[in-house]
């Protein structure tokens, strides 16, 4: 990958030359691994495995095996949708009393500053 990469906006949106908008590979990869994470599986009709379904662990026990349960889901979903070219590194899991925290370090194999984080938070009020 050169950092001149681009990938598609998501959500997906017109771009100023009333095409789909693109972004830098960055910003890509970002939003897809936000996407794997937020999606719970069986949510997409024709791909019922895509998705970690982050908002489903609100409730579980704070351990080591839930970070290892959310990095196990996360690895298959980014080696089937971004193949090799993003590696997940590490996968941390905390929490506070009302929301969990999910810390992800991960690289973009072939760009040289490429390791990045990525932490979302998931409010205990947005669980179905």
């Amino acid at each position: 990958m050169d950092m001149d990469d681009k990938g598609l906006g998501f959500p997906l949106r017109l771009g100023p030359h009333r095409g789909l908008d693109v972004v830098a590979i960055e910003e890509s990869v970002r939003a897809m691994l936000e996407q794997i994470l937020f999606t719970a599986p069986g949510e997409r009709v024709n791909r019922p495995t895509f998705g970690v379904g982050v908002q489903h662990y609100v409730f579980e026990p704070n351990s080591p095996l839930l970070a290892n349960r959310i990095r196990i889901a996360l690895d298959e979903n980014v080696y089937t949708s971004l193949g090799k070219s993003v590696r997940v590194l590490n996968v941390s899991v905390g929490r506070d009393e009302e929301q969990l925290h999910v810390h992800v370090a991960y690289e973009i194999v072939g760009i040289v500053s490429s390791r990045k984080d990525l932490e979302i938070v998931v409010p205990a009020r947005s669980v179905p």
